[in-house]
């Protein structure tokens, strides 16, 4: 597990091996309006075909939670210009050049590294219950009989004094506890936001922050009256984790006496209604800081990366030694996409469709981390992605693979005539079909895609499929040797078409019958010949 650090000076931004728990993860991303957006956000479809989440554990290097958060946010939105990350290369710079302010600024940070932080996030989101006026009223005046009563009681000594004392003690238990369920909501993510609003005002000031830091002093000062009314809140939040019971149960009993936890709880609910916008300018501001973190330590651990660039002409992709950064000893290959899609053919387990989700990978990271796993990249941005790669049968829908992929390539026809770039990645298209229809259908839906605008790489088997789209698409291939009884695959893209076959080879290779193999070369000959 990875846990919080004793010594923070020692974190070099290694990989976490820490259980990720996405659902919360996930809760500002499910938050945010993404009104930057290109065309949307990337779907649960793309994410689940590009092996986002492996990605993002890979790709994750911040301290806080909120930065997590941040991150997961920032790394499923495609900007309609350019990223955070690019925008602020400059602070990136200064983070390397002086690690010793990196290393300030992680530590800080690190505050907000408890689970409990996740908690944050949903604030912004809360439909915050309205307190009636009269509420407030009647608890302000029942916080104040105790002492009253008492006071009156210890001057008259009067038994009726004394009566009205303990009665007012039993109502204003009955209302303390009976708020106690109103307060979960806000008993962990208030004194998270406490923190957060600490380490915001801190950070702001930091000489790495000169304009980003600038508008999170407004929304501090408004939020200043937030931080003074949830006291008593942060108190019970700390007594439940560190406090003795003893000391707990006084404090209790003076929350009880003074109604002091239900007139904190209307006071920050009233103040949580009118500053969801502030909260969210804190939030980024510690969020993309982290980021920024992050991005520095990922750089780090590379063994090569390039910052992309725009290219010029009718250059739409060109990336040189690219590789796959989740894959040990990833063998890197050169693109270069230029007015016309891609198609590959290739053989079985040649690295067909993990060069394409290489590509639908750093095409993704060099639009939101700023980053290319690659000695050099050149990309057209921004360009939407979509992926389908990894469909399967739906039991719970009752669909089929094919109505899922006719389903998903539906969509994708749909986005190819809006304004922006897309990029679609397609691995062996149709294949839930016969193979005449498939071929057809295929060469229909690849000619409909392929736009001026859009960018489509696509592998197949059928390399029929090649000839028909040839004056449309690049042709590229991956193939493999066999010797003797031995496959040996280089994983290298190779320019045109491909029209060798291993998959009877493999079969025979895996000792099946030579009856059976026989049999399977004599239908081939007959097809071939028809």
């Amino acid at each position: 597990m990875w846990k919080p650090w004793k010594k923070i000076s020692n974190y070099q931004g290694e990989k976490k091996t820490e259980d990720y728990n996405f659902f919360e993860i996930s809760s500002f991303f499910r938050f945010d309006t993404h009104q930057k957006a290109l065309g949307g956000v990337l779907s649960d479809q793309t994410c689940s075909d590009l092996g986002f989440d492996d990605l993002f554990m890979f790709a994750d290097r911040t301290v806080s939670r909120v930065g997590q958060q941040y991150l997961y946010n920032l790394m499923r939105t495609i900007s309609d210009k350019a990223n955070e990350i690019e925008q602020n290369e400059p602070i990136i710079s200064q983070l390397e050049t002086h690690p010793e302010w990196h290393e300030e600024l992680a530590k800080d940070l690190h505050i907000l590294n408890s689970a409990d932080a996740y908690s944050i996030a949903p604030l912004l989101e809360l439909g915050h219950p309205v307190v009636p006026s009269w509420k407030k009223i009647l608890f302000r005046i029942c916080s104040l009989l105790p002492t009253l009563f008492l006071a009156l009681f210890c001057l008259s000594q009067s038994g009726v004094c004394l009566l009205l004392f303990i009665a007012t003690i039993l109502v204003n238990g009955a209302i303390h506890y009976g708020n106690k369920q109103n307060n979960l909501n806000y008993i962990t993510s208030i004194p998270q936001l406490i923190r957060l609003l600490n380490i915001s005002g801190k950070s702001c000031k930091n000489p790495l922050f000169p304009e980003i830091g600038k508008k999170v002093l407004d929304a501090l000062s408004s939020l200043e009256p937030l931080r003074k009314a949830s006291g008593h809140l942060r108190i019970e939040s700390k007594m439940n984790s560190d406090m003795a019971i003893l000391v707990w149960a006084i404090a209790e009993c003076f929350k009880i006496f003074f109604l002091a936890e239900p007139v904190a709880y209307n006071k920050v609910v009233t103040l949580l209604k009118d500053k969801n916008r502030d909260i969210e300018t804190v939030f980024r501001f510690v969020g993309l800081a982290d980021c920024l973190s992050s991005v520095v330590f990922l750089r780090m651990s590379l063994p090569y990366y390039s910052l992309p660039e725009q290219p010029s002409g009718d250059v739409r992709v060109e990336a040189n030694d690219m590789y796959h950064p989740l894959l040990e000893n990833c063998v890197a290959n050169t693109i270069r996409i230029e007015g016309r899609s891609i198609l590959f053919t290739g053989s079985n387990m040649s690295g067909k469709t993990t060069f394409i989700r290489t590509l639908g990978i750093n095409i993704l990271t060099a639009q939101t981390l700023h980053t290319a796993f690659a000695r050099s990249m050149r990309l057209k941005s921004p360009v939407m992605i979509h992926a389908a790669l990894m469909l399967s049968d739906s039991l719970a829908d009752g669909k089929s693979f094919y109505l899922k992929e006719v389903e998903s390539i539906r969509d994708m026809l749909s986005y190819s005539r809006t304004e922006y770039t897309n990029l679609f990645l397609l691995d062996e298209i149709f294949k839930g079909t016969n193979t005449t229809e498939r071929i057809a259908a295929a060469k229909a839906v690849l000619s409909y895609l392929n736009t001026t605008s859009n960018i489509v790489v696509v592998s197949t088997h059928d390399t029929e499929l090649g000839g028909f789209l040839a004056n449309e698409y690049d042709l590229y291939h991956f193939c493999e040797k066999i010797i003797g009884d031995m496959l040996s695959f280089d994983y290298k893209l190779k320019s045109g078409n491909l029209y060798q076959r291993n998959a009877i080879r493999i079969l025979e290779i895996n000792d099946y019958p030579p009856s059976l193999i026989d049999d399977a070369y004599k239908v081939i000959r007959q097809i071939e010949g028809k």
